[in-house]
């Protein structure tokens, strides 16, 4: 089966990142989830709201990211648009690349939501730095979902 959306690779200098030893990271190495964690990461769009694995509304306020501090919480979307984000974003540990398995993405960035409902997205991911056209592809999926995008604060850096 093909994938839906348009990937792209995570950048050169971070090849290598995934394994003890390497030069990327000096002393730490990053964590690629395995096809059986990366279920733990799934965020469902419902009716225009975002529900995390375990079912409850998602909700980042206890979230943190490099780039933003608390508040939001890493995100990538697969090629056949799932969405995974993960509330604890730690530098040479855990990455948007661990979330996309080191693989090519349709889109990375953070995310920002309260009780099932999107406030904010964004494209910061240093691993993927992704084109906008890839987090166009990304409020595509939510919208066919029901989210309703017209209030939700968009920030491009790439």
């Amino acid at each position: 089966m093909s994938d839906k959306y348009l990937t792209t690779p995570r950048r050169p200098q971070f090849e290598g990142e995934h394994l003890p030893g390497n030069r990327v990271w000096h002393g730490t190495h990053v964590h690629y989830l395995s096809d059986a964690e990366l279920p733990g990461y799934r965020v469902r769009i419902r009716d225009g709201l975002l529900y995390g694995a375990d079912g409850a509304l998602f909700d980042t306020r206890d979230a943190y990211t490099h780039w933003s501090g608390r508040g939001r919480a890493i995100f990538v979307m697969h090629g056949d648009g799932a969405l995974y984000s993960a509330p604890e974003h730690r530098v040479g540990e855990f990455h948007h690349s661990s979330l996309g398995q080191g693989q090519p993405v349709a889109g990375a960035g953070e995310l920002e939501a309260r009780e099932g409902r999107l406030l904010a997205i964004t494209d910061h991911s240093s691993h993927y730095c992704p084109p906008r056209r890839y987090t166009e592809q990304v409020l595509a999926e939510l919208a066919e979902g029901g989210v309703d995008l017209r209030w939700v604060t968009q920030e491009f850096r790439y």
